[in-house]
């Protein structure tokens, strides 16, 4: 019986630390690739977060502190667990900047990160009258398990307003280089050339996908999580009490 070691497996590998990020400012210039350099996709949103009645637009970095650049996410001549090593080798940060200069930068993490996961406009869901976003970090490990945050913009700053766990292989595949999964978790990151038109195909997937959170009434979501037995289940949450009521219905 495969489905228990398969169950076992996922249950150990959850197991992620917390990233610890730093940002360094400057231009946004863009650290030209070697042959075997993937540079990776990076997420682009629009809405309204500052709750100024104006649109802006959010975008994702990932930065080589040494060179000052905008830099590469993976490299298609290492095997994955050499990936991850020579990853956390590398000063890097990762961060997400507003086309709005008055808004704050939202800090992804350093080194131990591929950048972004998962970064979505999820509108106004606690009635403040900013839209709020989700983002999944891209963690250089092994697990398969991972965390879905929800940020919205107070007071001149970000503020994490929920999380809870998920399974990566709930998202949707990435344009440029996606996750391949095993029965261990992570099992490494399949380049696609940028000439495919499978980057175009699953880019559009990516911004059609609805995501696990969805607004059902008044300061009140909808959300699909990882439970304890490691299985999808269902859960709502009212985000300004932060009553949470389980249960395990699918999305229509």
């Amino acid at each position: 019986m495969w489905f228990p070691l398969l169950f076992l497996a996922i249950f150990i590998g959850c197991k992620n630390s917390e990233v610890k990020p730093k940002i360094t400012s400057g231009k946004s210039k863009i650290e030209k690739p070697k042959s075997h350099e993937i540079f990776g996709y990076r997420f682009e949103i629009e809405g309204d977060f500052d709750g100024d009645g104006k649109s802006e637009k959010l975008t994702e970095h990932y930065w080589d502190t040494d060179t000052n650049k905008e830099t590469f996410k993976f490299r298609d001549d290492l095997e994955y667990g050499d990936l991850i090593q020579w990853t956390d080798k590398r000063n890097t940060d990762a961060f997400v900047l507003s086309s709005n200069p008055e808004i704050d930068s939202l800090k992804i993490g350093n080194s131990l990160c591929f950048g972004l996961h998962l970064l979505k406009n999820d509108g106004d869901l606690n009635g403040d009258g900013n839209d709020e976003i989700s983002l999944v970090i891209d963690h250089a490990d092994f697990s398969s398990c991972n965390s879905w945050r929800i940020y919205t913009y107070q007071n001149g700053k970000w503020k994490e307003l929920f999380k809870f766990d998920i399974l990566e292989w709930q998202l949707p595949q990435l344009p440029d280089a996606t996750g391949e999964y095993g029965l261990f978790g992570t099992s490494g990151k399949v380049s696609i050339p940028k000439q495919d038109k499978a980057n175009i195909e699953l880019e559009n997937q990516l911004k059609a996908w609805p995501g696990l959170v969805r607004k059902i009434g008044k300061n009140q979501i909808q959300a699909i999580f990882r439970n304890e037995q490691a299985d999808e289940d269902t859960m709502t949450v009212n985000l300004i009490t932060m009553k949470i009521k389980r249960r395990k219905p699918e999305f229509e």
